[in-house]
């Protein structure tokens, strides 16, 4: 068995809906291609920017990461019903819709590069998982 030793911690959360990383898109009259969730992703870089700790310092290249995801999402209006909305209010009643974790993993990551750490290549474990929630969110932990 191998031991990882994690002495860092470092926890962000965003609120609102969770963001899911877009496909590019592309112009049909101009062949021209644009990333619809770059604006996004540079919004959501600078929330992270404005709550790192002072005098935090970027994780070096080649420094083993591991980030834990947790998003919330609000159910949709025909869902909240008083039945549905006690089975959420514990906050861990499954959210198994779309966007795929995949998707939603990318965003943050791709976020998180070269503000956090490095690259995501540096990151090689995480718990991925999706919730229903009353107040929509993206809650990450970060171990280095």
């Amino acid at each position: 068995m191998r031991t990882l030793v994690l002495n860092n911690l470092l926890n962000i959360t965003i609120p609102g809906k969770p963001i899911k990383k877009d496909r590019h898109r592309v112009n049909l009259n101009s062949s021209q291609m644009w990333n619809p969730s770059k604006e996004d992703a540079n919004r959501i870089k600078r929330f992270i920017e404005e709550r790192l700790p002072e005098g935090f310092e970027i994780i070096p290249k080649g420094v083993p990461v591991v980030v834990n995801i947790t998003w919330f999402y609000e159910p949709v209006k025909s869902q909240k019903t008083k039945k549905f909305m006690k089975l959420i209010e514990n906050e861990d009643y499954p959210y198994t819709k779309k966007p795929d974790r995949d998707n939603l993993d990318k965003f943050i990551l791709d976020c998180l590069s070269k503000v956090v750490f490095y690259d995501d290549n540096q990151v090689f474990a995480g718990l991925l998982v999706k919730f229903y929630s009353t107040n929509p969110r993206t809650e990450i932990e970060i171990k280095w």
